[in-house]
Formats: C-alpha cells, sequence, structure tokens
C-alpha cells in the first residue's frame, strides 16, 4: 500500500496542482478580460477625446479664419475712414486758402469801387455843367443854365437845401446878366 501511497500522492497533488492551476488560470483569464475590457474603454475614450480635440480643433481653426477675415474686413474700414477724411481735409484746407484769398480781396475790391464811386461823384457835376454849359440852345436855356451852376457854387444853395415847403423857382433880373433878356418879355423870335 505504500507504493499504492506513492503513486497516489503525485496523482493527488497533481489533481490539486491541476485544480489549483486551473483556477488560478481562470482567475489569470478573468483579470487579462478584465484588463482587456478596461484597455477597450480606455481606447474609446483616447478616441472620444481626439474626436473631441479633433472637433475643438476644427472649431478654433474656423473661427480664427473668421476673426481674420473680419479683421481684414475693420482695416479695410478704417483704410477707406482714413482715405475720406484725407479728402475732406483737403477740401476743408481748399475752402480756407480761398476764404483767405477772398478776404485778401475784398478790402481791395471794396477800396476800388469806393474810389470809382467817389471820382463818379466828382465828375458827374462837372459833366452836368459842362452839359449845361455846352447844350443851351436858347436865352431860356442859358439863363436855366447859370441858374443851375449858380446854386451848384453858391454857398447858400436855393434849390439843394431842404425845406419843409418847397421852393418854386422865380425869375430875379439881379441874379441874370444885363445881357440876357427877361423871358417874359421875350420876343416870339427868341424863342
Amino acid at each position: 500500500m505504500k507504493a499504492a501511497r506513492i503513486v497516489f500522492v503525485p496523482i493527488v497533488a497533481a489533481l490539486i496542482l491541476t485544480v489549483i492551476g486551473c483556477d488560478e488560470n481562470a482567475r489569470l483569464a478573468e483579470m487579462a478580460e478584465r484588463h482587456l475590457d478596461r484597455q477597450a474603454e480606455q481606447n474609446r475614450q483616447m478616441a472620444e477625446l481626439h474626436r473631441q480635440v479633433a472637433d475643438g480643433s476644427r472649431e478654433l481653426v474656423a473661427a480664427d479664419a473668421k476673426a481674420r477675415e473680419e479683421l481684414a474686413a475693420l482695416q479695410r474700414e478704417v483704410q477707406t475712414e482714413r482715405v475720406e477724411t484725407g479728402r475732406q481735409r483737403d477740401e476743408l484746407e481748399k475752402e480756407r486758402r480761398s476764404l483767405a484769398a477772398e478776404r485778401r480781396q475784398d478790402p481791395i475790391i471794396a477800396a476800388a469801387i469806393t474810389s470809382v464811386g467817389l471820382v463818379l461823384a466828382c465828375l458827374l457835376p462837372l459833366l452836368l455843367g459842362w452839359h449845361l454849359l455846352r447844350a443851351p440852345a436858347d436865352d431860356a436855356d442859358r439863363l436855366i443854365a447859370e441858374v443851375l451852376i449858380e446854386n451848384l457854387v453858391s454857398e447858400h444853395p436855393l434849390l439843394t437845401r431842404a425845406s419843409a415847403s418847397p421852393h418854386v423857382i422865380t425869375y430875379d433880373p439881379a441874379i441874370a446878366n444885363t445881357e440876357h433878356a427877361d423871358p417874359t418879355n421875350a420876343s416870339p423870335e427868341a424863342k
């Protein structure tokens, strides 16, 4: 029996080791399976994370491109406004120069107009006197011309003095020269 025992012990030991080894293999297999499941879950999570990062990167690139387009549009607007401001500044400068030239010319023109008016005012009585001296054809016109000339050169003119009642021009023999005849006694041939 001792020999059977010797054979039996290694068989039982082999069986126990097999049972223990199988049980450990099953535990190792279960552990490996759980590890593979965890690895698969981690891989899936990493893939999801990579997808989210890629989506975020795409959105970031799109947002950056949009921001660059908006910046370029704003720069174009600023440039357009600068050009417009420059044009308006140039127009304002032209207007300022024009006004300055007018301010320099206006007193000169006013002085010239005043001088011409003064010369005309001085020449008008002379022209009137020349016309009256030259134009009368008969004695009555000469008498009127002499009265007007006398009125122009006298210190107390009768015709140009303002009064409340109108003056009537009457014939005054003291004013008339002795060589002129009285218009009321003039003969029809003199007229």
